[in-house]
């Protein structure tokens, strides 16, 4: 080690040996270390992935008229009693469906 004025001395986090600071390095997680033999660059997996936006949508539509409530179903002949009704109950979204949901 040559003297270098204004430089002074530090230990590695990684290797333990003593070194100058103009040899050394800050890590990215926050390690001063060797820049020759000890600094690796940060690994892609660390950074977490940019999220990227869903969309949000029903892909079949259908129009809430066109749902048709079972009522009942006889045991015997298994036939069902159907009423074309809107549906109250508050189940069902009843905000109206354009083109640009798709």
């Amino acid at each position: 080690m040559t003297y270098i004025p204004g430089d002074y001395k530090v230990i590695c986090d990684s290797c333990g040996f003593e070194r100058l600071a103009s040899e050394c390095r800050m890590t990215w997680d926050n390690w001063f270390v060797c820049a020759d033999t000890c600094w690796e660059p940060k690994h892609p997996q660390y950074t977490p992935p940019k999220p990227y936006g869903e969309k949000q949508s029903v892909p079949v539509l259908r129009k809430e008229e066109s749902l048709n409530m079972v009522d009942s179903v006889d045991s015997e002949t298994l036939e069902s009693t159907v009423t074309p009704t809107d549906p109250e109950d508050g189940y069902f979204i009843t905000t109206p469906i354009t083109g640009d949901d798709l």
